[in-house]
């Protein structure tokens, strides 16, 4: 299966807002974490603002929050948001006449849309924000995280 660059440019800024929980963010500040043009994002936010997924605040220091928490925000839920086609329903299915090979497709979809369903941001942002590798142990600073 493979995800639409808009989805996959939705679960990194997504990502990227995970690091800034307290505090708004601005399109260009992910735009250019990401490098992604900031007309894009707009599209994207406009689509994960309308399911939910993030929040806008206007005004000087405004910019965009989770407006969930992140255990409450699946993988699939980003995905559903910014893809008309919902993860399920997204054809990988090669050309084949047979009804045994339709089926099989039709269960490997389920299983990889229950797969993203059952991924929290909280999981992905565990697994990709790491301590930054360049700082010593020894040291006594705040960790710096980073994100891939």
């Amino acid at each position: 299966m493979k995800l639409s660059s808009r989805a996959h440019y939705a679960i990194k800024t997504v990502l990227e807002l995970s690091t800034h929980v307290n505090e708004p963010v601005t399109l260009a500040h992910l735009a250019q974490a990401q490098n992604i043009s900031i007309s894009y994002l707009e599209q994207i936010f406009a689509l994960l603002r309308k399911c939910d997924i993030v929040k806008s605040t206007r005004g000087p220091g405004g910019g965009y929050m989770l407006n969930k928490p992140l255990t409450e925000i699946s993988i699939a839920a980003i995905v559903k948001a910014v893809d008309k086609a919902t993860v399920k329903e997204t054809s990988m299915e090669p050309d084949f006449n047979g009804t045994d090979s339709h089926l099989l497709w039709l269960r490997l979809l389920d299983l990889i849309g229950g797969y993203l369903d059952s991924i929290s941001l909280a999981e992905l942002h565990g697994l990709y924000t790491t301590p930054d590798a360049t700082q010593s142990e020894t040291t006594n600073e705040e960790s710096s995280f980073q994100v891939a």
